[in-house]
């Protein structure tokens, strides 16, 4: 069953969308302000986001931008942005925000659902391509990996990257999606200097993060190495890249 998620303070509005675009395989649910879908985000996944920009509570675009961070399990799915009449959108400013298509106020019901069902569609055509890219690396040769280890255990730390938990000392810490990506390479070449515009192409790759360059990559990796407490793994090498220590390696400054 397809999930459609509808944030628009029009409460009569939200309710024609809802029955528009609810049959026997798709249920769309609305809410009408920012702290509402932050709740409904973090309890359901959606496969479409149908989002106003002008909301009590804030700015659509907040929410957005958490998206697109991977905050929500909702990480990968069309945007649908609903804009005021006065209001006349970069595409290309959408597109670096992950946004797949918009729509003015005031609007035709059906045009929505035709914008709607032509993002199915292209989630159909595209749910069996996958961009694989590989690194380059610095000594790649002279380490095993441990690609294809599902639950890595590692002194205090457990992850279990097909369940998506992560826990220090028995304690569980929650990843968003950006963050996910960057631990599972990290543990998969340990001991391995990930150069930074590899690390940057493969997160982009794999966590649909279209907007992350160098600098988003060193605040990704403070934040995971402060959830975690990893300063003793997780270690900068300057000017090149990052890695996740070895055993023998990881009291050693970075």
């Amino acid at each position: 069953m397809n999930k459609i998620l509808i944030i628009e303070a029009d409460f009569k509005l939200a309710e024609r969308l809802c029955m528009a675009l609810t049959d026997n395989e798709t249920h769309a649910f609305s809410c009408g302000t920012l702290e509402a879908a932050v709740a409904l985000l973090e309890s359901e996944q959606y496969q479409q986001i149908i989002i106003d920009t002008e909301l009590p509570d804030g700015d659509g675009y907040d929410l957005i931008y958490e998206l697109g961070l991977g905050v929500y399990e909702s990480d990968d799915v069309p945007i649908i942005l609903v804009v005021s009449n006065e209001t006349k959108p970069d595409v290309s400013e959408l597109n670096k925000r992950g946004i797949a298509d918009y729509i003015t106020k005031p609007f035709s019901v059906s045009v929505l659902k035709a914008k709607v069902w032509t993002q199915f569609k292209r989630g159909k055509r595209n749910s069996s391509f996958r961009a694989i890219s590989r690194f380059e690396a610095i000594g790649a040769g002279s380490r095993k990996s441990v690609i294809g280890e599902h639950i890595v255990e590692i002194d205090d730390y457990l992850f279990d990257f097909d369940s998506r938990e992560y826990s220090v000392a028995g304690k569980k810490v929650r990843l968003n999606n950006v963050e996910q990506c960057l631990l599972r390479n990290l543990v998969e070449n340990k001991g391995i200097v990930l150069k930074k515009k590899a690390l940057v192409d493969k997160l982009r790759s794999e966590s649909r993060m279209l907007y992350i360059d160098e600098t988003t990559l060193a605040e990704v990796v403070h934040m995971l190495s402060n959830k975690l407490d990893a300063r003793n793994y997780i270690k900068t090498v300057y000017g090149i890249g990052y890695l996740w220590a070895l055993a023998e390696d990881k009291n050693k400054s970075s």
